[in-house]
Parts: structure tokens; C-alpha cells; sequence
């Protein structure tokens, strides 16, 4: 049997490396997440962002429509601070947001916990 070409064991290793790499990167951002303090901070929110985040390839989408999947991203600016923060959060916290609203802001490394609004005076 003839053995298989030198550039597809390359392309091959390549991939393995940089998924490896991506998988390692992943664990050590959810480890340092962990054993970082939680921070609350008084925030306003600057900006709200939604993006569909479709998971298949092109070639996919046109063969079956893509379920809208969405990516939600909202950007906070602490009080004191000119460099804006921006998270990633799930729906339901997304949609509880209003752009110009302040609060308390409480994260722990790039992780998003909660975004509690002053009361209305």
C-alpha cells in the first residue's frame, strides 16, 4: 500500500495543534475566572449588541435555512473610568438591560454576574 502524502499528515498535526491550543487557552481563561474576585463596581451601560451566531458552514445554510442562534453583547463604562468593559450574557439578562442605565456591575475576571439598576427615582 503506498503511504499517504507528507502535506496531509501536516494539514492533519496542524489542526490537532490548534485545537489543543484553543482547548488549553479555554481552560486556563475558566480557571483564572475562578479564582478571581468578584467586582462590583457603579456602571452605565454604554452600548447593547446582538449578533446571529450561525454554526454551520455556507455551503449548510444553503441547502437548510439556519436557526437563528444570537450572540449578545452588552458594554458597561464604570464610574471614574473612560475605558468601557464589554460582556457577553445570555438573553434574558440582555434583554433586562437598557442603554444609559445605571447601577452596580458585578463581574469576576471576563466573566458577567449580574447588572442591577438604580431604583427609579
Amino acid at each position: 500500500m503506498s503511504k499517504p502524502p507528507l502535506f496531509f499528515i501536516v494539514i492533519i498535526a496542524l489542526i490537532v495543534v490548534a485545537a489543543s491550543f484553543r482547548f488549553v487557552q479555554q481552560r486556563r481563561e475558566n480557571a483564572a475566572n475562578d479564582a478571581a474576585p468578584v467586582v462590583e463596581k457603579r456602571a452605565e451601560v454604554t452600548n447593547k449588541r446582538e449578533k446571529a451566531a450561525n454554526e454551520q458552514r455556507s455551503r449548510q445554510r444553503e441547502v437548510a435555512p439556519p436557526a437563528q442562534t444570537m450572540r449578545y453583547e452588552a458594554s458597561f463604562r464604570p464610574e471614574n473610568s473612560a475605558v468601557a468593559i464589554t460582556f457577553r450574557l445570555e438573553a434574558a439578562q440582555y434583554h433586562a438591560l437598557t442603554v444609559g442605565e445605571t447601577g452596580t456591575l458585578s463581574y469576576q475576571g471576563t466573566r458577567f454576574i449580574r447588572f442591577v439598576p438604580d431604583p427609579a427615582r
